[in-house]
């Protein structure tokens, strides 16, 4: 049924929306701009050259160095077509997909199950394809980090982890992957401090080679158009700004109780997660992925088509359950496709506490509280006590052998 919405979902995009791509059309303006020899952060310039459709307010808000790369994409033609671009997601997701089936720990894939996921879960891949963003080659990044670090290749994985903090520095948080790795606490902040190395060098290069546009690029940060200040609801569902939305709702508004809420949500988040690598510890596949979707609950800025790089812990964490659980994971994490499927005459603000505009928070809280309450639940000796019956009976039926 997820499956026939989503082909449903992505029939009405390619074929019935008008208006589709218009990350995808900064990312042209900003290459012409460039091109041209005009400063890509001036939002004039990417409208002048985007020859699609843009939003009024919507300006090029990345790193100077990830312009080259974008350069070297469209001198492949990458850029040349939208369908072009679409492929080479198809081809990411695809990648990312056959490196995450191959890295189970020698366990059983199960194809079905992450196909489901990639496609229907947090509406992420709707996301990246309705708004031509680039969020889909994070999804391959951290499948390789995770790859790397449990092949325990640390520093590989970290210089891999500060290129995707240099593309946009809103993944940086999630160096925090290499605070729970088993190592000394000297080795751990090496491999933070060589992600960050990596970050730096990229922007000394930038630096080197334009300082106006590094410069354009820090003033949109700390401008009113800095891609931080964003107003909450369906474009950035982050649990803060949902928070604060609540609060209104309840004439509680202010700085005070917003922020009382949120540390008391990001010390929750802490504590569950810290209980549950404790319990958990023999299990460094499982301990990755949980703080890797915590670190994302935490995160200070989320888009919608940010959400796709969950479906590395996600896989990780249910592929191995009951097809019960996977099923309860699947209605969590499919919310928006249920709730946004209602008449288009029904405003989002009609729904009652904020559901529609916010179904990605709530469904990202809800899927933690079913990892956290399922692990809760069971019992923290029970694979213990299955292998001790199962040498007991090799015992009984074969003394001989273990005598």
């Amino acid at each position: 049924m997820l499956l026939a919405l989503t082909v449903f979902q992505l029939f009405l995009l390619f074929f019935v929306f008008p208006l589709k791509g218009w990350d995808y059309n900064v990312f042209v303006g900003a290459i012409q701009s460039l091109d041209h020899g005009q400063n890509p952060y001036i939002l004039a310039n990417i409208n002048q050259f985007a020859g699609g459709y843009t939003r009024e307010s919507l300006g090029f808000v990345y790193p100077p160095h990830t312009l080259y790369f974008f350069w070297l994409l469209d001198f492949f033609f990458v850029f040349h077509n939208i369908g072009i671009y679409y492929v080479l997601l198809l081809i990411l997701l695809i990648i990312s997909g056959y490196l995450l089936v191959t890295m189970g720990m020698g366990r059983k894939p199960h194809y079905l199950f992450l196909i489901t996921l990639i496609l229907t879960g947090f509406m992420g891949t709707y996301w990246n394809f309705y708004t031509g963003n680039k969020d889909i080659l994070f999804l391959f990044l951290f499948t390789l980090i995770f790859g790397l670090l449990l092949k325990e290749k640390y520093w590989h994985s970290s210089i891999v982890m500060g290129l995707a903090a240099a593309v946009s520095l809103t993944t940086a948080p999630f160096v925090a992957l290499y605070l729970i790795i088993r190592r000394s606490v000297f080795e751990r902040l090496g491999y933070i401090f060589l992600s960050a190395a990596v970050v730096t060098v990229l922007f000394l290069v930038s630096y080197c080679i334009n300082p106006t546009y590094l410069v354009s690029y820090f003033d949109i940060l700390q401008g009113s158009s800095s891609p931080f200040y964003e107003s909450g609801g369906l474009n950035t569902p982050t649990a803060y700004l949902l928070f604060e939305d609540l609060l209104k709702e309840l004439h509680l508004g202010g700085v005070i109780p917003v922020a009382i809420v949120s540390c008391v949500y990001i010390g929750l988040i802490l504590y569950a997660t810290w209980n549950y690598s404790v319990k958990n510890r023999e299990n460094t596949l499982q301990i990755y992925s949980l703080v890797m979707l915590a670190i994302f609950m935490v995160l200070p800025r989320i888009k919608p088509y940010d959400f796709i790089i969950l479906i590395v812990p996600l896989y990780f964490l249910f592929k191995d359950c009951s097809y019960r659980m996977k099923f309860l994971m699947f209605f969590v994490i499919s919310l928006p496709l249920f709730v946004w499927y209602f008449p288009a005459s029904i405003q989002p603000t009609d729904y009652p506490f904020l559901i529609a505009v916010y179904t990605q928070t709530y469904s990202l809280i809800l899927i933690f509280l079913v990892i956290i309450l399922a692990d809760h639940l069971t019992p923290r000796d029970h694979g213990e006590e299955k292998r001790e019956r199962t040498n007991l009976r090799k015992v009984r039926i074969y003394p001989e052998k273990n005598s």
